[in-house]
């Protein structure tokens, strides 16, 4: 068991195992934890919720048997905390306020497969939480004419290798290297051609079938936290820190609480501070419990075995009163004095209410399962520019869409409610189809986001389309003088168009500021067109005006944009316009201040 030591200077790192489904996460847990054990009868090694952990003296043991010199490796550290989570929506719960949880993290990724969507889900949160993680390149067992050598260091069983055998997973690792380059990452290398693990993530080929590499996994994550990661692991004898993975009723003992301690030590009887939904929930260990060694850790088949003392690192299932409300991925925090308990209950406070958004601006609602996945859905939004108005945990309620209509008043584009693993009420449901407002759900942070900038981008299109077509559009036209075709009854003539969209039925300007009547029609080779375009030679018709008395034969003519349109168009859609439609525009804008309209303050 993992009890409070008073001669523990540092902690067990906490590594984390994250990956694509089916790329091997579960198997290579099970190959490390069955493996490990087997060495001495399970001894000192135990299983929390969530976590396995493994003394340094076990692991040492199995490190002989893949490759004597690893054995006899110096390795400082008490043991390894590897945390068992089912998915990368899980590993947003092991947050901590100022960084991660996770010391390091393995990323497995099949070699076969590659990279998937959720790989780089996965590489995201690392990136957000600024969490060290070598690459674990699973299933080399299945490369066509591998030979398996059970247990075997990477290398020792490279070497054994056929060369076209060698050349494929060569082959296979040059695309996982590139595929994280082109993801904007500096340096990625197969372990054994890195001579600085600081600046180069270090990929391990492995096989949870054969445990090939397995070993070499191991020796070089602790060699990695070792070298780099110890000021990281500084234990504290003080009242227990940690965050809480997940809230459950269990059969004869009600509410628990599994929780991960990273620092310091928790005691049956300690008064502890938790977030809970409304607001910081106070309470009470009445039993610390932890599972029996190798016992399945979401299903045990057996009776958890109850300890008065524990010490970080590790993960524990708390049994304590009216805990109903508390929030996975909510901090956790043991009073250690009782004059201290305010300062606790304010930082928890501050802390959660920092996560859960609540500004004046125009933004969409976010509804998320657990604080951490609102933390990390808030981060990836704001990242991507998308503005939030509330965010908080729990269902989508009516309250919700009441919100996202409110919004609808200032930005109809971010009128919407985004869910991530949650479920929609009824009562949401209704509300939402009578104030017709858009509810977006997915279990996938990026494909939530996608699907509604999507939705945005479409919404802005329509509009903008249908805003800009009911709007006059400038355009700057050059009479040709030798291209007078009739005088008056209409007066047709050519024009070139120099600048900007012109159609039918637009009142004219001369440069000097006259008003000119309405074109009558627009002619290319004698057929009629509805507009032309900068570049464009046509004749215009245009009735009750005569060349020669009303309008010179070389003029220079603009659109006539009456000033309310003017600022739809600077204010609303200048970005959708061409450049030279902008220039046209400004040079409009020049030429009606000066000859009549001083106020024009574009």
């Amino acid at each position: 068991m993992v009890h409070a030591d008073e001669n523990k200077l540092i902690r067990a790192p906490i590594a984390c195992i994250l990956g694509h489904i089916d790329h091997g996460k579960t198997s290579l847990l099970d190959y490390i934890r069955g493996t490990v054990v087997q060495q001495r009868e399970a001894a000192g090694i135990t299983q929390h919720i969530g976590a396995s952990y493994f003394p340094t003296e076990d692991i040492k043991e199995f490190l002989k048997k893949s490759k004597q010199e690893f054995a006899d490796k110096e390795i400082k550290l008490p043991g390894l905390l590897i945390i068992d989570t089912p998915g990368h929506s899980a590993f947003m719960n092991l947050r901590k306020r100022g960084g991660a949880v996770a010391d390091i993290a393995i990323l497995v990724i099949d070699v076969m497969s590659g990279t998937m969507p959720i790989t780089w889900e996965s590489v995201r949160i690392l990136k957000e939480k600024k969490t060290p993680f070598i690459i674990a390149a699973n299933k080399i067992d299945r490369i066509s004419g591998w030979k398996s050598n059970k247990d075997a260091d990477f290398l020792d069983t490279y070497k054994k290798q056929k060369p076209l055998v060698r050349d494929y997973l060569e082959e296979k690792l040059l695309q996982i290297i590139g595929n994280f380059l082109e993801e904007g990452f500096k340096g990625i290398d197969r372990y054994d051609r890195i001579k600085d693990f600081t600046k180069k993530i270090a990929i391990v080929p492995t096989s949870a079938k054969s445990g090939e590499g397995i070993s070499t996994l191991l020796m070089v994550l602790m060699g990695l936290v070792q070298q780099y990661l110890t000021k990281n692991l500084k234990f504290s004898e003080g009242p227990a820190k940690g965050v809480v993975l997940e809230v459950k009723r269990e059969k004869g003992q009600g509410t628990t609480m599994d929780v991960l301690i990273y620092d310091g030590i928790i005691k049956k009887g300690d008064e502890f501070i938790v977030g809970g939904l409304e607001k910081p929930i106070k309470s009470k260990v009445r039993a610390l419990f932890m599972p029996k060694p190798l016992d399945e850790i979401r299903d045990p088949r057996q009776r958890f075995d109850s300890e008065d003392v524990i010490s970080a690192a590790a993960g524990i299932k708390i049994l304590a009163p009216n805990i109903e409300d508390v929030v996975a991925g909510s901090p956790f925090k043991a009073i250690g004095d009782p004059s201290e308990e305010e300062n606790v209950y304010n930082e928890i406070e501050e802390e959660v209410q920092a996560i859960r958004i609540k500004t004046d601006k125009a933004g969409v609602v976010l509804k998320a399962d657990t604080l951490g996945s609102l933390e990390a859905l808030g981060n990836h939004f704001s990242k991507n520019g998308v503005n939030i108005s509330i965010a908080d945990i729990g269902p989508i309620k009516k309250g919700d869409i009441i919100n996202a209509n409110i919004v609808k008043e200032f930005d109809p584009y971010h009128a919407v409610v985004l869910g991530f693993n949650v479920p929609i009420l009824p009562e949401a449901q209704e509300q939402a189809y009578k104030d017709n407002i858009r509810i977006f759900t997915n279990n996938v942070i990026y494909r939530l986001l996608e699907e509604y900038i999507e939705y945005s981008e479409i919404r802005r299109a329509e509009d903008t389309a249908k805003g800009l077509s009911e709007l006059i559009m400038p355009a700057k036209l050059q009479m040709f003088p030798e291209f007078i075709f009739r005088s008056s009854n209409p007066a047709v003539f050519g024009v070139r168009v120099e600048g900007g969209t012109v159609k039918q039925k637009v009142s004219l300007i001369t440069s000097k500021g006259k008003k000119v009547r309405r074109i009558s029609q627009i002619q290319d080779r004698g057929k009629n067109i509805e507009k032309a375009e900068k570049d464009d030679e046509v004749a215009i018709s245009i009735r009750g005006i005569e060349i020669g008395k009303d309008i010179e034969k070389d003029e220079t003519l603009f659109v006539y944009v009456p000033e309310s349109h003017v600022r739809q168009l600077m204010d609303k859609f200048l970005n959708e316009l061409t450049t030279d439609q902008k220039d046209v525009l400004r040079e409009y804008i020049q030429l009606m201040r000066k000859v009549n309209h001083p106020w024009w303050g574009m």
